[in-house]
């Protein structure tokens, strides 16, 4: 009998709360302050919300990343006459008067202007990233959080998203986390709070395994996300060995997103790796099958 309790521990961060009610603040005031002379967006035009292993309780990881989404309604910001080079190669870059590119950079410079040497700042394709060092109950402790302004999106099937991208790329990014978020609370009711138990017991089997300390965001979420509820029955290695099982034998380029508007293997937006995942399906067997292994040679 494999023991869950050795695979079950959250590396919680301390103060997390505050220094992300922090960072929302600072970060509304330098939208604020970079829009104050730009009639075309107005203070409805902005929606903030953060998505990240907090939203899912399941940060097995030392260096989480906390996203907060800076989504803008720029209807006005879209022009008349669309780039045609750019339509091409995909539809959903539009030609606007202010770029995405451009609020990125007027907002990272408003951010450089709030903090002082203990956080650093760096720009990556579509984020502001942030290394934020806070001292909680006489402890160092690092926070890393990324920044990411986004356009709204709406898709065929009239469902609110989000799109951003990199210009010099014209590389495009859709995601839906306001839905994400409603469909992992929906999955964790039908489950009995066994959806997010065993990502965070599947993660750390692997990491186990490995020798790590990271997993990529999302994936074992959407996997599991994948699995019937029924199968979620409690906290047993039955249980454990029929999920693997359903995932093991299962067409894996049919497992939608989290979203549920997208397949996870096979979307041009945000596409996983299948590689990635067979090969950690495997290695979470293999470390099972070794630990079953110990367990009856000690007990011999």
């Amino acid at each position: 009998m494999l023991d869950f309790n050795e695979y079950l521990d959250i590396n919680e961060i301390v103060g997390y709360g505050n220094v992300k009610d922090n960072l929302l603040s600072i970060t509304q005031y330098a939208v604020s302050n970079y829009f104050a002379d730009k009639p075309l967006f107005k203070d409805n035009n902005f929606k903030y919300y953060f998505y990240d292993d907090y939203v899912f309780n399941t940060n097995t990881s030392i260096n989480n990343y906390m996203t907060l989404y800076v989504e803008i309604n720029q209807p006005q910001n879209v022009k008349e006459s669309q780039n045609k080079k750019f339509i091409k190669k995909d539809p959903n870059i539009k030609d606007l008067h202010l770029s995405l590119q451009n609020i990125k950079d007027g907002i990272f410079q408003g951010l450089l202007n709030c903090f002082d040497s203990n956080t650093l700042l760096w720009q990556e394709q579509y984020s502001i990233n942030l290394s934020i060092n806070e001292r909680v109950d006489g402890k160092k402790i690092n926070y890393l959080f990324r920044v990411i302004p986004c356009f709204t999106y709406k898709n065929e099937n009239n469902i609110n998203g989000v799109v951003y991208y990199n210009n010099d790329l014209n590389k495009v990014e859709i995601e839906y986390p306001v839905l994400s978020t409603k469909n992992i609370k929906a999955k964790e009711k039908n489950t009995n709070k066994l959806y997010l138990y065993y990502d965070v017991l599947l993660k750390n089997i692997l990491q186990a395994e490995r020798k790590e300390n990271y997993t990529y965001f999302e994936i074992f979420e959407s996997l599991l996300y994948n699995v019937p509820d029924k199968l979620f029955e409690d906290k047993t290695e039955k249980t454990l060995i029929q999920i693997l099982n359903f995932l093991r034998n299962n067409n894996l380029k049919e497992y939608k997103t989290i979203d549920e508007q997208d397949y996870m293997f096979t979307s041009k937006y945000k596409s996983f790796s299948i590689l990635y995942v067979k090969h950690a399906l495997n290695q979470i067997e293999k470390h099972i099958k070794k630990s079953q292994k110990n367990i009856t040679s000690n007990n011999e």
